[in-house]
């Protein structure tokens, strides 16, 4: 690609360029979103004479039949005759912003806006009651015949000198106001991509999902309508929170492509064919089905619950690909590669690897632990938000046959959560840490009723012998201690309690002890 050209306009070249459709708000850029306060903030910008920002486009022809359709909102509608034009890769909300307030301010009440003169600031003409003579227009800056009645009308006010002085000030500077503009050509889609993922920007980034709604669009299909079908079949669900990214990454894979952003615009020439992309939505819907499934049989509320991104593709991948595989070696595995932190900060070269393996038959392969576990990984591991040993360690304390400690009532999906041994307790053991007590194994879950006796109960008495009393007002108590990993005896020492906890939970993830899983 050239290099950028760079070029300052002046709004006014700006506003005609928009008017000539010369520059274009392409689809795949999000609708007007700005609220008043930011069109405020824009206009008061200008008028300080402030920087807002550079302006980025992309120089193309229209031969290259990139794009399905344009924005309008205060835009007007792209004139077909032209044989090049820019569209707007970055500054579209800025854009609008003004075009709308100056050219076109009906199109949107947000950009029916004008300046006061005695108070000296920009305001909604919609949101005052009665537009006072004071009050300029702001889409009379650029309109000559409207300026002259403005200037006649605030020079008959009693200080209509000062505020004609005003009113001169506010249009000289919008008509001598510049903008910085930075425009791409002789470029492909995939530089083009890449580029506007590397602009520093103060909006909204888009992303490699935004230009293949557009890319992709045709009369018979809109992945804009399918994701959002999607996010209706899936309401109330375990894929509830499921993200575009996550499905434009499968319908990627579903096609054969590549995680690369590059290669999953290939998207763009698959949707060229008769049908668009609705064969592999289809597919693509079954595997989720799955996914949706199995995760959920797991015990897992939502998609996100599942503590790692490629841990989401594969199983997507494998319900796609391999739709009968084991489901009994898929939850080890998820269990494995999880508490092994397996995937910690892999790039999508490695996540691509894996789903070739598993397109080609090498599901088994594909899914192998490489890296050992330590047994005792809950004894050593401080409990933090969002760690894939967190996550995993929390659904295991959240599956259905975890019972409240004390009372042995099925706890829900509301647990609540207390320490096994005090900081005091565990810190004379050994365990030297200022959060010692927050170590996963010291973590146990009761119901919310049993939270407040519980710690009453350790006020006084040991863990041990709380335990001995479970066993005593209970039968069942001895099972209900069991699942949470708690092992009788209990009068040892805390730090071979943890540790011994911790290698009673993996053996019931894993199922290679007594603790078997499928027995819900």
């Amino acid at each position: 690609m050239q290099n950028p050209e760079p070029r300052a306009q002046y709004l006014n070249t700006v506003l005609r360029l928009i008017d000539r459709t010369s520059l274009r708000i392409p689809r795949f850029q999000r609708d007007f979103v700005w609220g008043e306060s930011n069109v405020v903030e824009l206009l008061g910008s200008i008028k300080k004479g402030y920087p807002i920002g550079s302006v980025l486009t992309w120089r193309v022809e229209s031969k290259d039949d990139y794009f399905s359709g344009y924005r309008e909102d205060a835009f007007p509608s792209a004139d077909e005759s032209l044989t090049s034009f820019e569209v707007i890769l970055d500054g579209a909300q800025r854009l609008s912003s003004l075009y709308g307030c100056l050219r076109n301010p009906s199109a949107n009440t947000v950009y029916d806006m004008h300046y006061d003169l005695r108070g000296e600031t920009f305001g909604h003409s919609s949101s005052v009651r009665r537009i006072e003579p004071w009050f300029v227009p702001i889409a009379s800056l650029f309109d000559s015949r409207s300026f002259l009645q403005i200037q006649a009308t605030v020079v008959a006010l009693e200080d209509g000198e000062e505020l004609l002085a005003r009113v001169l000030d506010l249009y000289t500077t919008f008509q001598e106001y510049q903008i910085p503009i930075i425009a791409l050509s002789n470029t492909t889609l995939e530089d083009v991509v890449e580029v506007f993922r590397r602009v520093n920007s103060s909006g909204t980034a888009l992303s490699t999902v935004d230009f293949v709604r557009a890319l992709t669009w045709q009369s018979n299909f809109d992945l804009e309508e399918t994701f959002a079908s999607f996010a209706a079949r899936y309401q109330g669900s375990a894929l509830e929170d499921v993200t575009d990214e996550f499905l434009i990454r499968c319908l990627a894979i579903s096609a054969g492509l590549s995680l690369d952003s590059r290669d999953v615009l290939q998207l763009e020439r698959r949707s060229r064919n008769a049908g668009g992309l609705s064969s592999e939505v289809s597919a693509m819907q079954d595997a989720l089905d799955k996914v949706e499934s199995f995760i959920r049989d797991f015990g897992m509320r939502q998609l996100s619950d599942v503590p790692y991104e490629v841990q989401r593709l594969l199983l997507f991948t494998v319900f796609f690909y391999s739709p009968n595989f084991d489901r009994r070696e898929l939850e080890i595995w998820l269990w494995e590669s999880t508490f092994a932190e397996e995937y910690q900060s892999k790039p999508d070269s490695y996540i691509t690897r894996l789903v070739k393996m598993i397109t080609g038959g090498a599901v088994s392969q594909a899914l192998a632990v490489r890296k050992p576990i330590d047994e005792a990984v809950f004894s050593t591991k401080l409990r933090r938000g969002g760690s894939a040993i967190t996550l995993g360690f929390d659904l295991l304390m959240r599956k259905p046959e975890i019972r409240s400690l004390l009372s042995g009532t099925p706890i829900g999906n509301s647990p609540s959560h207390s320490t096994l041994y005090s900081k005091e307790e565990l810190e004379s053991a050994g365990l030297e840490s200022s959060r010692s007590s927050n170590r996963l194994a010291n973590i146990i879950v009761l119901s919310a009723e049993d939270a407040g006796t519980w710690a009453e109960l350790r006020a006084t008495k040991s863990v041990s012998e709380i335990h001995a009393e479970c066993l005593l007002s209970d039968e069942a108590a001895a099972l209900t201690w069991e699942m949470q990993g708690l092992i009788a005896p209990l009068d040892r020492d805390p730090a071979s309690v943890l540790r011994s906890r911790s290698e009673a939970l993996l053996d019931r993830a894993l199922k290679r002890g007594r603790f078997e899983i499928g027995s819900r």
